[in-house]
């Protein structure tokens, strides 16, 4: 596998909120806090994703989301699916993207993981695509269907 290219965004206001583990019909395990993570992307909140963190950790992460605004890089990689090692089947490749949110004070997570559905479509041109539609707004649950 060749270089990996990121493709970094223009910085974002972030607005987050909290998910207790284990509270009611939260799908967030016990021990674990969630953080939902949006852009204001043109003054409207545009959600990227729900990231797990242990609930000893949620602080920091809260610290690092309210240090200043955040940029979004998206990295695309070749991705197998369908393999299985122990019955020698390869699988099929295609595209994929993970994007990561880099906060201001350089903590960075990776949020979400979109495959691509074309395998003509090369992992770097499904990243470009992404990081556009991250700028104009667009979901990220649209996004995983569009790809």
């Amino acid at each position: 596998m060749g270089p990996l290219n990121a493709f970094v965004s223009s910085e974002y206001p972030v607005i987050f909120s909290l998910i207790p583990g284990g509270a009611g019909d939260a799908p967030i395990p016990e021990g674990y806090t969630g953080i939902a993570v949006a852009l204001l992307v043109k003054g409207a909140p545009t959600f990227l994703a729900t990231h797990l963190v242990p609930d000893d950790e949620a602080s920091d992460v809260v610290d690092s989301l309210e240090s200043g605004d955040v940029r979004v890089a998206i990295v695309g990689v070749p991705v197998q699916l369908g393999a299985d090692e122990d019955e020698g089947v390869e699988g099929e490749r295609f595209p994929g993207a993970f994007i990561t949110v880099l906060c201001a004070d350089g903590r960075r997570f990776t949020v979400a993981r979109v495959i691509g559905t074309s395998r003509d479509q090369t992992p770097e041109q499904l990243a470009r695509f992404l990081i556009k539609q991250i700028a104009q707004g667009v979901q990220i649950t649209a996004l995983s269907a569009s790809g």
